[in-house]
């Protein structure tokens, strides 16, 4: 029986807690990652990427403890965000941070998508970063300031103007990240799934 999951918003607090914006885990965070991993050109096991939410390692499985139903929180929205993807992409929305201010903080969200684009990242430059696809990942880009280089050739004025429409652009940039990637990912799964030749020994 799957443990009772937190909501959303007890998940965030529970990383965290009174913290405010400035603490890099939270819900805005993983859910980051979770888009990211969806989205992906090669599929990534939880074993690779719980740990990146977990301080490094991989979360206790033990019934009804606060990490496992932590855990089955986060597969419920990697749940959700893959049939959203899949069935509706264009009812998908982000998790994004809101500020004090009532504005938005995306600089969270990006931070862990790219987080996901490192687990396979040479899949991704491959498949988006060296390629015509490159700007897709512009509006993310902008929130995420490791990045900046693969903005070189975007002049700091155009930046600015950029980053005031990004967060509304990121859901759509992600559905189109997807449908770039999905057939690469459904490519590498089918592969996976042929038999492997078996082996004739000579006597």
């Amino acid at each position: 029986m799957s443990p009772a999951a937190y909501t959303y918003d007890e998940l965030d607090e529970l990383f965290r807690g009174a913290g405010g914006p400035d603490g890099y885990i939270g819900m805005s965070a993983i859910d980051g990652l979770i888009a990211a991993l969806v989205a992906a050109p090669s599929f990534a096991h939880p074993d690779e990427w719980l740990p990146l939410i977990f301080g490094g390692k991989m979360p206790t499985a033990a019934e009804g403890s606060v990490e496992a139903r932590a855990v089955q929180t986060i597969f419920n929205r990697y749940n959700e965000v893959s049939q959203i993807l899949s069935e509706r992409p264009g009812d998908y929305r982000p998790i994004f941070m809101v500020d004090n201010d009532g504005s938005l903080f995306i600089r969270h969200w990006a931070v862990g998508f790219m987080q996901g684009v490192g687990l396979r990242g040479d899949r991704w430059a491959k498949v988006i970063f060296l390629t015509k696809h490159r700007p897709l990942m512009e509006p993310i880009l902008l929130y995420y300031d490791v990045a900046q280089d693969f903005l070189f050739d975007m002049p700091a004025t155009e930046k600015a103007r950029r980053k005031a429409t990004a967060p509304a652009e990121i859901p759509g940039a992600v559905t189109a990240i997807r449908a770039v990637c999905n057939p690469h990912r459904a490519a590498e799964a089918r592969q996976a799934e042929k038999p492997k030749p078996k082996r004739r020994h000579r006597t």
